[in-house]
């Protein structure tokens, strides 16, 4: 069972969008999918249940309590999603007092909580994907740790591009410390456009940089996948013959491909332009 984490210091990079329609692509092939909504502001959870619902959420059966201790048993946090394939641990506001800056002095409980809640239920699942806050504190700290993968999404441009030294960095720490089997899966262009010089030069840019590390597959600027959130549902069930869902699908293929091939190379250490 991978596990993959999907994470970059920079907001608005297609972090959650991704794991939302990712998850349903993956599903519609038939594979069971758990997603963690790693972060405190919940909109993994929200794309699914609405903000209503998640807002009403008991802490208790949300990742917050991965963090709370004593260690919940899976049943009590983790729901269906909705989407048939699909089950979800729900994100939590509650979670924000655990996600301390400075994660690796934090307590070892607090730093392998969520690989030890994973550990009790990975027969259950084909893959994992997890949701991670735009910073790298104590969340996004114990997504690493529990981590066999990561995909770093980010937009071909200059803002959408400077969270990458930092999450390398935290990488590199994890590495050297609770997790050394962590690799890296990709770096995943989101919300591109062809039609734009900026864009396509900055993925000549990290194409030349990370080389085979920088997906193939690039996910386009595109309404299809806000309106398919906006009925709750991943790309895969709202439009499955769309340009959009084929986009996704292609990555889906491009990163089982990747789990098979078992060749995850590591980055340059230098920070991308």
């Amino acid at each position: 069972m991978p596990v993959i984490a999907l994470m970059n210091q920079k907001g608005g990079v297609g972090k959650t969008s991704t794991c939302h329609h990712l998850a349903g692509t993956l599903a519609a092939s038939g594979r069971r999918v758990l997603l963690l909504d790693n972060d405190p502001q919940a909109s993994l959870s929200q794309g699914f249940w609405g903000p209503i619902a998640t807002a009403e959420l008991d802490p208790a059966a949300t990742i917050a309590a991965l963090y709370a201790g004593p260690a919940p048993f899976p049943e009590q946090v983790i729901r269906p999603a909705g989407i048939a394939g699909i089950d979800l641990v729900p994100g939590s506001k509650h979670a924000t007092r655990y996600n301390v800056p400075e994660p690796h002095a934090t307590p070892y409980e607090a730093q392998h909580g969520l690989r030890s809640f994973l550990e009790e239920v990975r027969d259950c699942y084909d893959v994992v994907l997890i949701d991670n806050a735009p910073n790298l504190h104590l969340c996004s700290w114990a997504a690493l740790v529990a981590s066999n993968y990561l995909i770093v999404p980010l937009q071909a441009e200059d803002y959408g591009a400077q969270g990458l030294g930092p999450v390398q960095e935290s990488v590199e720490l994890v590495r050297t410390g609770p997790n050394p089997a962590l690799r890296m899966l990709g770096f995943l262009l989101t919300m591109y456009n062809p039609r734009l010089s900026i864009h396509k030069m900055y993925e000549t840019l990290l194409r030349e940089q990370y080389g085979p590390l920088v997906f193939n597959t690039r996910i386009p600027y595109a309404a299809d996948y806000k309106e398919a959130i906006a009925q709750r549902k991943p790309i895969a069930q709202y439009k499955p013959k769309g340009a959009s869902a084929k986009a996704v699908k292609a990555l889906a293929d491009e990163i089982v491909f990747r789990l098979a091939d078992a060749q995850c190379i590591e980055p340059p250490v230098t920070e991308a332009a």
